[in-house]
């Protein structure tokens, strides 16, 4: 009888301001061991010193050092998946569309999805459920979450805020972003 894999996903979002042109969503998935994972971030937040901070409340040097050492780690590698859209965009179809197209990379066979989104209130997270469920993905009530009470949520934060100032050209951020994706770090799933 086959096991019932169990995939892991966290995911946040560029918020919708006027500065940038596209709308990134970023999906951390993981089948791994959840503890393994945090205490690895754990000892990244520390090491880079952004003190348990989302991207936009870190001193840029601090992000800057937080994402070098992820890559360099390898952290999670192969399974940060990212979407950017042009704006304007409504919210939901990207973060459905992302989520969806993260977990059919790394699902095999039978499996239960567990998805926790940043800020997503009860209404956003049926509405998510529905219409993942409607799509063939097997999941778990989605469930909101918020990047100061999960290191996970954080994590795809920081990416989000990565690739949204790379694509303003801020050059630190782009070689990031560009390295991420050439090594295969990072996953488009949008292309």
């Amino acid at each position: 009888m086959q096991k019932l894999q169990k995939i892991y996903v966290y995911v946040d979002e560029s918020w919708q301001d006027d500065t940038s042109k596209y709308f990134i969503v970023v999906a951390s998935v993981s089948v791994a061991d959840q503890e393994l994972l945090r205490r690895q971030l754990v000892a990244v937040e520390a090491e880079a010193k952004t003190n348990a901070l989302k991207w936009n409340k870190s001193k840029h040097d601090r992000r800057m050092k937080y994402l070098s050492l992820v890559l360099d780690r390898q952290i999670a590698y192969g399974h940060v998946f990212i979407g950017r859209y042009p704006k304007p965009v409504p919210y939901f179809y990207p973060v459905a569309s992302v989520i969806e197209r993260s977990i059919k990379r790394i699902a095999h066979g039978k499996y239960i999805a567990i998805v926790h989104v940043d800020g997503a209130n009860k209404t956003v997270a049926v509405a998510l459920t529905n219409a993942l469920r409607a799509n063939g993905i097997s999941l778990r009530m989605v469930r909101g979450k918020t990047d100061q009470g999960e290191i996970l949520i954080r994590f795809a934060d920081m990416w989000a805020g990565c690739i949204r100032s790379a694509l303003l050209d801020t050059v630190e951020s782009k070689i990031l972003f560009e390295r991420a994706l050439r090594t295969g770090y990072l996953v488009e799933v949008t292309t």
